[in-house]
């Protein structure tokens, strides 16, 4: 009977352990750099963008743990930024601003934009 009753009670502090973990993976919140831009095809580094256009080019994406986002586009855009919410559907995240979902792909690590065809890297800081 103790070795039902000890059984038992491991069973349950294991379970206790994965629920409180969540079950799931890890969050994607947290600051994201951008790493590379392919625009047509053409695949460019932000250092070789930098060395190109003659300037820092400095791009960040931040998803906060209160599943808000913010994206400030740096010089590319003289400092304007944009924002929305951000979800995870499954294994896939989305990212909503103004009413519509983003096109994007995430795997872990990075998160990929395509506005227009271009497509914005950006690599988890």
């Amino acid at each position: 009977m103790k070795k039902r009753v000890l059984t038992f009670l491991m069973a349950l502090a294991m379970l206790a352990t994965l629920a409180a973990c969540g079950g799931g993976g890890k969050s994607p919140a947290g600051t994201y750099k951008l790493t590379q831009i392919n625009s047509g095809g053409e695949e460019m580094s932000v250092k070789d963008l930098a060395d190109l256009f003659g300037m820092e080019i400095d791009m960040t994406l931040e998803l906060k743990d209160d599943k808000s986002f913010t994206w400030d586009m740096g010089l590319w855009s003289e400092g304007e930024s944009a924002s929305g919410t951000w979800k995870m559907d499954g294994d896939s995240l989305v990212l909503s601003a103004e009413g519509e979902d983003l096109p994007v792909t995430y795997d872990g690590k990075t998160i990929a934009m395509d506005l227009e065809g271009e497509i914005f890297t950006f690599e988890k800081q």
